[in-house]
Parts: C-alpha cells; sequence; structure tokens
C-alpha cells in the first residue's frame, strides 16, 4: 500500500503525481567521502606517535583509542546529517503546482510553492556526465515569467521521465484553465 502525501495548503481536488529526490549516486558519493575519512586516525596517529616519540615525548596509551572514537563519532554525524538532507530534500509535484520541500539541517524544513503551471514557459533536461549518462540523472531547468525565472533542479533521478510528468499536467491544467 503507498502512503499519499499530504500537506496542509493542498487543494480539495489536488494529488500528488510525483516525488522526485536526488539521484542516489549523490548520496553515495558523500557516503564514499566519509569513509575515506574514517581512515584517517588509523594512519595519522602511528605517524603522528612517530614523530612525537623522535621527540622524546610518550603518548599516553588511551589517545589513539580517544581520538578514534571521537573522530568515527563526528563521522556518524556527518553520515547521519548528510542522509537526512538527502532524504527530506524533495520536490512534489503535483496536479497544479510544484512544491519544493528544502531540508535545511536537522530541525529546520522549508515548503515553498515554486510555481503554479500557468507560470512555467519552458522545461529543459540536461545530462552533463558520463555517469549520469549511465546512471540516468542530470538536472532540469525551468523558465517561468515570475519575478525570478530561472529554477534549477539539479542531481534529479531521470530528469527525463519528471520532466514528462510536469508537461503532462501542465497541458491537463491548462486545459482545464481553458474551459473554466
Amino acid at each position: 500500500m503507498k502512503k499519499e502525501i499530504r500537506l496542509k495548503d493542498f487543494k480539495p481536488d489536488e494529488h500528488v503525481l510525483i516525488v522526485v529526490r536526488h539521484h542516489w549516486f549523490i548520496f553515495f558519493k558523500d557516503i564514499i567521502g566519509i569513509a575515506l575519512l574514517f581512515f584517517v586516525p588509523f594512519f595519522a596517529v602511528p605517524i603522528l606517535g612517530i614523530f612525537i616519540t623522535a621527540g622524546g615525548l610518550q603518548i599516553p596509551t588511551g589517545f589513539g583509542f580517544f581520538f578514534a572514537s571521537f573522530w568515527a563519532l563526528i563521522l556518524w554525524q556527518m553520515l547521519f546529517a548528510r542522509w537526512t538532507d538527502y532524504y527530506y530534500d524533495i520536490w512534489i509535484v503535483t496536479n497544479w503546482r510544484i512544491i519544493d520541500v528544502d531540508q535545511k539541517g536537522f530541525f529546520n524544513r522549508d515548503t515553498a510553492t515554486l510555481f503554479n503551471f500557468e507560470q512555467i514557459q519552458d522545461i529543459s533536461t540536461y545530462v552533463d556526465t558520463v555517469i549520469g549518462t549511465f546512471l540516468d540523472y542530470g538536472c532540469i531547468q525551468i523558465q517561468t515569467a515570475a519575478a525570478k525565472r530561472e529554477f534549477l533542479f539539479k542531481s534529479v533521478s531521470n530528469p527525463r521521465h519528471v520532466e514528462r510528468v510536469i508537461r503532462n499536467a501542465q497541458e491537463k491544467f491548462l486545459g482545464l484553465k481553458s474551459r473554466l
């Protein structure tokens, strides 16, 4: 059973067409970077110990363990912060509008209607890397007639499909508006 997303300010006949997140590879790159940082104490503490003992000083036995544990705790927090940002930073395309939910830290979230479908003038997608071509992620650029003329959604999974969903929803929305 699929859970339906409902925001407080949804109109009675408004429903979610698609929820868009960043591609999983973007999160994966961050995990690899954090995993590489995890091994820093295993190389830094012994090298630092060699220089300190060469100077005649002695490192307490628990210092390396304390430093590695503290480092792992910091990296765990970084991983969790990155996952929270990845999971809760979404774009919701409804049959009326596009909503941006932007996660900022652990406890702050901005929800904004970017624009209604009548404001959209052009939608374009592009994939600019080889990995993006293979894994099917790229950018969606939406131009509007509003004060801020251009919106760019980066690292979107399956951008051509998202563009088709937006275009179809816009066509239906404008068709309904013209009949009213």
